[in-house]
């Protein structure tokens, strides 16, 4: 190999590339179409080579003294737990309303206004019970209910119900086989017949199909054939729970006129419950269904079995109309063309309320969250003045309905105020102000998940902010798809990441006093709380100033809702 600098070929490609891109940026008709022609180069081609304003004095003005005023504000008593819908909840949406008014955002809500009014439905039970034999049975302990999922239904006494398997019909495999159940309970296994070698019947290999996936099609199909209700029998009852928390814990909170309003449609009541509670419903014959579904399992003919019974359910619900808001800071980007494109800084600023007097404060979850947004839309704000505010435009969003679903960010999603086609990025940000066990004594991290769901530009532009700028510990073990946790389903970023939106998401980690009256301002770590803000900001100010539009590279053609189409 030769040391002589000669113009080898890659040296003559890339001067090319370079004189190229030159003479395109130069044309007077293609100048406006520079951020598409970027937007076409090679993944990474500016990782390192764009140049961008010095975020510093603005990332230095999110100082703990200044937080901790937002922060003990929020989570004082005046704004009793910021329940959605409830006084507190608007009290605090005003505060941060005044916030942004101070900073000179203009308000780009509703009737020019800093707010999205979002119309919900609160539905609770006025009766929930399950008795067999005249044994009532513990809610969360031997059955739960998904609110959304199921209908009013004051009284429903079932004296014979259907044994069908695991309740699914399909080419190589059929539970309902020769059976009639309408006007009857079907009672089913959650998941679908595997093998010892892990074949299902269903697939004839080891893939897993979609009745094992969505719980709901099993509900469907039984009410296609004329059942009236629908009880699951789900071995991995603890861990669904946990799964489900969020939708189990809702009281049936949706949102008024998105499409999560509809979840009923299709569906019979239903309710999953413990395999101690199906061999009580099953009475004398458990033993027998156990080995009906040993034979399933192992390849055996399918046989629905009716049995009797002696159990009464009750999902009686009342139902009331409320309002909660999105509350909106909007800094204009300085660039003809990039400002179209949208940069989202998010968190939610609602909490869980009061309970017989004693108020739920919520200083972490998540006024630690919402306490940064607002320094990140001030020093945005602060930047725009000194004349170095974002080339593309910066939307800091605090939304509420968190703790009832995700429901704000999924309305947001649902009816955008700013084209979700040109939105960017989400950065979110939900619990930061306190340090969990795993990290005690052992300096400065941040949980991050979800920076390379969509995009590997997004992971790695984190981590060269973090190098440069914080120097923090990334800690990624909730970013793992399989951790039981599910965190990167369970903040405001995911309904963004739904629509194929980037996203990331930095979190302390959970603590005792989570979801507790005792999440109390105290025990919040400002220093620790301003560090964090401060990486968001600068992840937030490299996507508002790159040349290029960040990359949802590894966005997959059949991710569930994530339809680039403009939802305006």
């Amino acid at each position: 190999m030769s040391n002589n600098i000669v113009m080898t070929p890659a040296l003559w490609g890339r001067s090319f590339i370079a004189v190229l891109f030159c003479l395109l940026l130069s044309s007077p008709v293609l100048k406006a179409q520079k951020d598409s022609l970027t937007a076409q180069l090679p993944l990474g081609y500016f990782h390192s080579g764009y140049k961008l304003p010095d975020p510093v004095p603005f990332a230095q003005t999110i100082t703990p003294a200044d937080l901790k005023w937002l922060l003990d504000s929020l989570a004082s008593p005046s704004m009793q737990g910021r329940e959605t819908g409830e006084v507190g909840q608007k009290v605090a949406a005003n505060f941060i309303a005044d916030q942004f008014k101070d900073a000179g955002l203009p308000p780009e809500g509703d009737r020019r206004t800093y707010f999205q009014t979002i119309s919900l439905q609160k539905t609770s039970w006025e009766d929930l019970s399950l008795t067999i034999d005249g044994q009532e049975y513990k809610n969360r302990s031997d059955y739960f209910v998904m609110h959304s999922y199921n209908k009013d239904n004051p009284a429903i006494q079932v004296k014979e119900f259907v044994f069908v398997g695991y309740g699914i019909e399909d080419n190589l495999y059929n539970d309902y086989a020769g059976v009639d159940v309408k006007g009857k309970t079907v009672v089913f296994y959650a998941g679908e017949p595997v093998d010892e070698a892990g074949v299902s019947r269903v697939m004839g290999n080891v893939k897993r199909s979609n009745w094992s996936v969505d719980w709901r099609r099993k509900v469907e199909l039984a009410a296609q054939k004329g059942a009236v209700l629908a009880i699951i029998v789900d071995p991995r009852f603890q861990e669904d729970m946990k799964i489900n928390r969020k939708i189990i814990s809702t009281y049936g909170w949706k949102t008024v006129g998105s499409d999560s309003a509809a979840l009923e449609t299709g569906m019979i009541n239903n309710i999953f419950v413990t395999e101690e509670t199906a061999n009580a419903i099953f009475g004398k014959k458990a033993s027998k269904v156990a080995e009906a579904m040993k034979s399933i399992n192992e390849g055996g003919k399918v046989k629905a079995m009716k049995m009797k019974t002696n159990m009464e359910v009750h999902l009686h619900k009342v139902t009331q109309l409320m309002e909660g808001s999105n509350v909106i800071g909007f800094i204009e980007g300085s660039d003809p063309e990039l400002k179209k494109e949208y940069v989202f800084v998010t968190a939610h600023y609602d909490h869980l309320g009061e309970n017989e007097g004693v108020i739920y404060f919520g200083a972490d979850d998540n006024a630690s969250g919402t306490s940064a947004v607002i320094e990140i839309a001030r020093a945005f704000a602060e930047a725009k003045k000194k004349g170095v505010g974002p080339k593309r435009s910066v939307v800091c969003m605090l939304v509420s309905g968190e703790e009832k679903g995700l429901l704000g960010s999924r309305f947001y999603t649902d009816f955008p105020v700013f084209s979700l086609k040109n939105t960017v990025v989400d950065i979110n940000i939900d619990m930061i102000g306190r340090i969990d066990k795993e990290h005690e004594g052992k300096g400065d991290y941040v949980y991050v998940i979800g920076s390379d769901r969509l995009s590997t530009e997004l992971h790695e532009l984190n981590e060269r902010n973090n190098r440069k700028y914080t120097k923090m510990e990334l800690d990624y073990r909730y970013n793992d798809p399989k951790d039981p946790n599910h965190y990167y389903e369970r903040s405001d970023h995911y309904n963004f990441a739904e629509k194929g939106i980037p996203a990331i998401f930095f979190f302390n980690g959970t603590h005792a006093d989570y979801h507790r009256p005792s999440d109390t301002a105290d025990k919040i770590n400002f220093d620790m709380q301003a560090k964090r803000a401060q990486l968001a900001f600068y992840v937030a100010w490299d996507i508002a100033n790159r040349p290029t539009r960040l990359r949802a590279d590894k966005l997959k053609k059949d991710l569930g809702k994530a339809e680039k189409e403009d939802q305006n």
